[in-house]
């Protein structure tokens, strides 16, 4: 998984595939990967993965 994320589409298809898989509140992921899409990410953090574990973060840290 180290494709990088090409739009904001993508980013929200990612982070709906997330809450699927984890069980966690879609609305909320879909938020999470807009912020963190306009954000503009790290050069070197624009990936599926980097996304996917700054959702894990975000998560994580709401509990």
């Amino acid at each position: 998984m180290t494709n990088e994320v090409q739009d904001i589409d993508h980013a929200r298809r990612i982070a709906r595939q997330f809450a699927s898989e984890e069980g966690v509140n879609e609305a909320r992921a879909e938020a999470y990967a807009d912020v963190w899409f306009d954000a503009g990410k790290d050069v070197d953090a624009s990936t599926e993965s980097e996304l996917r574990a700054h959702l894990r973060r975000r998560f994580a840290a709401s509990q």
